[in-house]
This record gives structure tokens, C-alpha cells and sequence, in this order.
């Protein structure tokens, strides 16, 4: 995993128009990569293997130290770990960050990605719109209760 460059955005942005996924419309859609650069709340990291870029994971963190994670690996490269590596790396980024928690939104007919983020320790909250809510604390354990201490 390496922080997001400007250059990684001519392979990304075709991963980015998957279910659940989306880029601006109009105008600003060229600018998609440079908005995201410059906002210092947004954390993208790309997933390389052999110098090859495979995955995308974003982090959105918010005051309350709880960030929205998006992740996206090249649709070739699917079904082969790649996601559970991204996330680990993703969840080491935020507990080094002090957050809280981690939220994903889903597509609710997205029945791969809904079981990824259950295994991965996320629970079900409800829905926004026609996605599925899923949060999960950071310092969680394996199947453990996480503790949520407020400093």
C-alpha cells in the first residue's frame, strides 16, 4: 500500500463506476483526483502488486474520528485476498490515526461486498437509501465486543 498520486488516477477511475461507486458528473469530473488530493480529511491509499496498481482504499474521517472506508480492487484481480489485505492495511491506518470506528456504505444487492465487510468484523446498522449501513469499531477483536473509551 502507498498514499493515492495524481498519476494513479487514469487506472483508478474506471474502477470507480462499479455498483455503489461514483465520480462527478460535468465539469468537474476531470478534477475528481485534485479535489481529493487537497482535502487533508480524505486518506487514499492504492494497493500495488509487482508495481502494478489493484486496489483503491479511501478513508473520508470526520471530527467525530470515525471515517467512511471505500475500498475498490481492479475487477480483475477480484476473489484472490487482495480485499482482506487492503483492509487490514486500512484498519492499522486508522488505529494509528486514534479513530473510533469505520463506516461502509453498500449497495444492498452488492451480496459479495455485504458479506466481505460482515467478515471483516462490521455490523449491520440499518439502511441509508438503498444501502446498507455497516460500522465496525477499530480496536475490535475477533468477534469480541470492542471497547469504545472516550478520551
Amino acid at each position: 500500500m502507498r498514499p493515492f498520486r495524481l498519476a494513479d488516477a487514469g487506472t483508478v477511475e474506471p474502477w470507480l463506476t462499479g455498483p455503489g461507486l461514483s465520480l462527478p458528473s460535468g465539469a468537474l469530473r476531470h478534477e475528481w483526483p485534485h479535489r481529493l488530493l487537497a482535502d487533508a480529511r480524505i486518506l487514499m491509499q492504492v494497493a500495488e502488486v509487482e508495481g502494478r496498481q489493484v486496489g483503491l482504499v479511501r478513508l473520508d474521517v470526520g471530527p467525530d474520528r470515525i471515517a467512511e472506508l471505500t475500498m475498490v480492487v481492479d475487477p480483475g484481480c477480484r476473489r484472490m485476498g487482495l480485499g482482506r489485505r487492503m483492509f487490514l492495511a486500512a484498519l492499522t491506518q486508522a488505529r494509528g490515526l486514534g479513530l473510533r470506528s469505520l463506516t461502509a456504505l453498500v449497495d444492498l444487492d452488492n451480496t459479495a461486498a455485504r458479506a466481505f465487510f460482515h467478515d471483516q468484523g462490521f455490523v449491520q446498522e440499518g439502511l441509508v437509501g438503498d444501502r446498507v449501513r455497516f460500522c465496525r469499531m477499530v480496536h475490535a477483536g475477533e468477534h469480541q465486543r470492542p471497547l469504545d473509551i472516550e478520551l
